[in-house]
């Protein structure tokens, strides 16, 4: 069982984050602007919440089903901070040492990123091993 996150103190962590960033979600922007509104912070929080509870279900469901490796997808508004990690592939656990584990889910909380399963057959239809994708490379990032 995962710790409950504190979203209304991530929030406060993230709009300073987003101080200067080119490209802040537009609920940051809003805040950066004109400060928060509480009503806009509350439902922020909760949208934040309900996309981390589908993540950790996901994540769950395919640990049980013996899943090694997933890659991180970016919906078409995430964030400047959040976009570096689009098409990165992580570790479900500490099997590939080589590669990352794969990071609390989802980074920012305005950000609506998501993990999908990475399969042996997905990777050598493309001619990859989980080797190809060790050091962090972007390799995936450029299939899309």
């Amino acid at each position: 069982m995962t710790e409950a996150r504190d979203w209304h103190a991530e929030i406060t962590r993230w709009t300073e984050r987003f101080r200067g960033e080119p490209r802040p979600p537009a609920a940051f922007a809003a805040a950066l602007s004109d400060g928060w509104d509480p009503a806009a912070r509350d439902a922020l929080a909760a949208g934040a919440e309900e996309h981390a509870r589908h993540q950790r279900g996901f994540l769950e469901q395919l640990r049980r089903e013996g899943c090694e490796l997933v890659r991180i997808d970016m919906a078409d508004d995430d964030c400047s901070v959040c976009e570096d990690l689009g098409g990165k592939v992580f570790a479900m656990d500490d099997d590939h040492p080589d590669l990352p584990r794969h990071p609390t889910m989802p980074l920012c909380p305005a950000c609506r990123h998501r993990v999908n399963l990475l399969t042996p057959f997905f990777l050598s239809s493309l001619g990859l091993t989980v080797d190809d994708l060790a050091g962090g490379t972007d390799i995936l990032r450029d299939l899309e």
